[in-house]
């Protein structure tokens, strides 16, 4: 405990700053992964009658899951890893760096950060939502986990980014 103490007190407000917001990015990237993240509704008009072909609503969890019950178990391990668990690992990296800060550890911290490819995955159901949007018989609407984890992405860039001040007390 006295080494974070020590590592808060000597750090700056901007890298506080950048500690206090990955703690929060991590606090809401569990809505962002387990609340729905979109609903994508497909009907088909037939001489005049409209009908409904499908209606689902998914997290990000459970696409996970069906992912895996289909068969696609590469693209289920794919996406948990890319958003779930890099993210997190890089989380714990932080911490760790943050009470014994070591350059190599914050080297490890910045190489893990490469690897998390949480912004691409929202980049992704963007497209997937304005595909949907732009087609007549298919429609798209974005729920509230997305915008958890649309914050949990934005959260973690500014705190990586003030976090990358973050250096060793001069000896």
């Amino acid at each position: 405990m006295s080494q974070l103490i020590n590592s808060w007190a000597s750090s700056t407000l901007a890298q506080r700053l950048g500690l206090l917001l990955a703690i929060a990015s991590y606090v809401i990237l569990w809505p962002g992964v387990t609340e729905p993240i979109m609903t994508i509704s497909a009907s088909v008009n037939v001489f005049g009658l409209k009908t409904q072909l499908f209606h689902e609503t998914r997290s990000i969890w459970e696409t996970v899951v069906t992912l895996n019950e289909q068969g696609y178990l590469l693209v289920a391990v794919l996406i948990v890893t890319f958003s779930v668990v890099i993210p997190v690992l890089k989380g714990l990296t932080i911490l760790f760096a943050w009470i014994w800060p070591t350059e190599m550890r914050w080297r490890i911290v910045a190489a893990i950060s490469k690897w998390s490819m949480v912004d691409v995955f929202v980049v992704g159901i963007l497209v997937a939502f304005l595909t949907a949007k732009a087609t007549a018989e298919l429609q798209a609407e974005l729920l509230v986990g997305f915008w958890w984890f649309l914050s949990f992405c934005i959260l973690s860039i500014i705190s990586g980014q003030l976090l990358a001040l973050h250096r060793l007390p001069q000896r």
